[in-house]
């Protein structure tokens, strides 16, 4: 045997001499993972909300606002202006917001701040020619009770060829309306408002004497106002009231036509008397109107009826308010004004309606005692609303 030989198997033998084999080397090890950088947290974006309020330079503002991808967009209003700014900019992914105000060619301020993640307010500095200062919007929560702001319109110019005899020598036409915010549903909102995110700076109320006094011909001028006013609002309904008056240059100013409405802020609808009645009640109404006798004396029943009707009514909070309207110019201020029935004394007496869509606004009031008088308060102040 040759040496070489003898040696391996010597090996071999020292190597199985127990019955087990030698064990195998360690595999390599792993090249090291590469390290991977912390993940970036992106901010919550900016929760708009269907309108704000809050304050630029300390005067209180409310506005609108709608993004469209990065672009953040719509108007807003000062409180004593009541006059629409259109709004342009962006919202960044950091929340960022800047905004221009004004027209593309007319620019007059600019907004640069941020928007709160967690609660939708924006805060930062406005800043117009050499004046800055700190603003302030908070979205406008959703509630049971609108909120209103008024907006304003005016118009004048002169007779071109005034009379001679002419008193009024400009045709001038101005207007102070609602604009409601904080419905459940902003759709809804839009609709009653007649106006979404773009501004608006004409006139709503009266048409016609708004067009009158821009194109102010020849002759005799007049001077013409109108205001719309929010009158009540709870369990998301809203009572609104328009009145106004033009002055001619005669010997007295008139009035122009009296409204009063009350409406459904859920579906942006007015409440009718077929929402509400089950039966006719006037005579009964009349009877209460009668017996407050808050004008003139020599009123007699037939005049007093001619201003009061059916459908001519608005909805509080304990009752139904009856109003008569169209009044003659020295009364005129009776215009809205009338009894409020009660809607214990309406239930008891089977008027409304048990199915009515707006019956919550007598929701847990209960049928009055078989005693209680539909006018029980003789002082006419007191409830002649």
């Amino acid at each position: 045997m040759r040496p070489t030989t003898v040696v391996l198997a010597a090996l071999v033998a020292a190597c199985t001499r127990g019955g087990e084999a030698a064990p195998p080397p360690p595999d390599p090890a792993p090249p090291a993972l590469l390290a991977r950088p912390a993940e970036v947290q992106q901010p919550e974006p900016c929760p708009l909300a269907a309108g704000y309020r809050g304050t630029v330079l300390g005067h209180r503002v409310f506005a609108r606002l709608g993004r469209d991808g990065s672009r953040l967009y719509g108007r807003y209003f000062y409180e004593h202006a009541g006059i629409d700014l259109r709004l342009d900019g962006s919202l960044s992914g950091e929340n960022a917001v800047q905004l221009t105000e004004g027209e593309p060619d007319s620019q007059t301020g600019r907004f640069q701040g941020a928007c709160d993640p967690t609660s939708g307010a924006m805060d930062g500095t406005w800043t117009g020619g050499t004046t800055s200062g700190p603003f302030h919007l908070e979205p406008i929560a959703p509630g049971e009770v609108a909120l209103a702001a008024v907006k304003r319109f005016e118009v004048s110019h002169r007779v071109h060829k005034p009379d001679p005899e002419a008193r009024i020598k400009s045709c001038s036409y101005s207007e102070s309306r609602i604009e409601l915010f904080g419905l459940r549903d902003a759709q809804v909102e839009q609709s009653i408002n007649r106006q979404g995110l773009e501004p608006f700076v004409g006139a709503r109320l009266e048409l016609a004497l708004a067009h009158s006094a821009d194109k102010c011909g020849d002759g005799f001028g007049f001077e013409a106002d109108t205001q719309q006013t929010l009158v009540d609002s709870f369990r998301e309904f809203a009572t609104l009231e328009q009145s106004g008056s033009i002055d001619g240059g005669g010997a007295h100013p008139g009035e122009l036509a009296f409204s009063r409405v009350t409406i459904d802020l859920r579906t942006g609808s007015p409440v009718t008397s077929h929402d509400v009645f089950v039966r006719d009640l006037l005579r009964r109404v009349l009877k209460c109107a009668a017996r407050a006798k808050p004008f003139d004396e020599k009123m007699d029943a037939e005049e007093l009826e001619s201003h009061f009707d059916a459908a001519s009514f608005d909805l509080a909070e304990t009752g139904v308010h009856f109003f008569g309207h169209d009044y003659p110019h020295v009364v005129a201020a009776l215009d809205g004004q009338g009894p409020v029935i009660g809607y214990d004394v309406l239930l008891r007496d089977g008027y409304l309606r048990a199915d009515s869509p707006i019956k919550r606004a007598w929701s847990g009031i209960s049928p009055a005692p078989k005693g209680k008088d539909w006018c029980p308060v003789p002082d006419w102040s007191t409830w002649w609303k």
